[in-house]
């Protein structure tokens, strides 16, 4: 997708555009667009997230930035580079760009879509991926966030590794998972009783049961996670009409699983 000329802001020339070179769009969305960016001052490559704030965006934006500068680094996040911000003088409100790790372009999403046979599937790899994808969300876990959005558009695939690394992203709605929570009290965080969120925030395909109420807490992300595994296992994309993760949030098992003893006995 080639860069057009309303994607370049006149007001944030100074801010942002004298030091990065928008190369192409990427992505588009509600709150904003991602670009692929070369930085001036080396040429390094960056996917830039730019999203348009107005009263009502500027919450959700400032709470993503405290997101990712307080998670933490992990190889199964995406990287954070710098943020810059730019208060307009007309129209909207401001800029906020945020640049990150450039990863491949296709997501696990697309993945899913495009891997349609078991040789695009090894055991090996797929066991390998959700192994993968658990290490990052204990790391958040024990770090006091809920994702609260995981799902396969969320997870990235780095550039170099050959789509054998994963990634997870998108942290806007990620929460604290203990409000509050007391210096020196991470250790007892598992302990915790739920708390109240706001409900209903993620991605309803992939939401737990108890996550469009407002009391849940960070399990939320493992069952998220488990749909995604069986949507790696099972070749039967719900897209496709077989609807996998429907069949497991009404409580019941894919009779599909048991086409997988590898998988069955998987983590036991």
């Amino acid at each position: 997708m080639q860069v057009k000329d309303p994607i370049i802001c006149t007001e944030c020339v100074e801010v942002f555009h004298s030091n990065y070179e928008i190369v192409s769009v990427l992505g588009q969305g509600a709150f904003g667009v991602v670009f692929h960016a070369h930085r001036k001052r080396d040429m390094e490559e960056f996917a830039v997230k730019r999203l348009d704030l107005d009263a009502a965006t500027l919450s959700i934006a400032a709470r993503e930035v405290n997101n990712i500068t307080s998670i933490g680094c992990h190889p199964g996040f995406l990287i954070f580079e710098e943020v810059f911000f730019n208060e307009h003088h007309t129209k909207s409100m401001g800029h906020l760009y945020i640049a990150m790790e450039l990863c491949e372009q296709l997501t696990l999403k697309e993945w899913l879509q495009m891997a349609q046979t078991a040789r695009s599937r090894p055991w090996c790899l797929m066991s390998d991926w959700i192994k993968q994808l658990a290490r990052a969300l204990d790391h958040l876990h024990k770090n006091n966030f809920i994702h609260r959005d995981l799902k396969p558009a969320n997870v990235f695939f780095p550039r170099g590794a050959d789509f054998k690394k994963l990634k997870i992203g998108d942290f806007g709605l990620a929460t604290r998972a203990i409000v509050n929570l007391e210096e020196g009290g991470l250790q007892s965080l598992m302990e915790q009783t739920a708390q109240k969120h706001t409900g209903g925030a993620g991605t309803p395909y992939y939401m737990a049961p108890e996550q469009t109420g407002e009391i849940y807490d960070e399990k939320v992300d493992i069952f998220a996670l488990g749909l995604i595994s069986a949507e790696l296992i099972i070749l039967n994309s719900p897209m496709e009409g077989v609807c996998t993760n429907d069949i497991i949030r009404s409580g019941q098992w894919p009779i599909a699983w048991l086409d997988y003893p590898d998988a069955v006995g998987f983590g036991l």
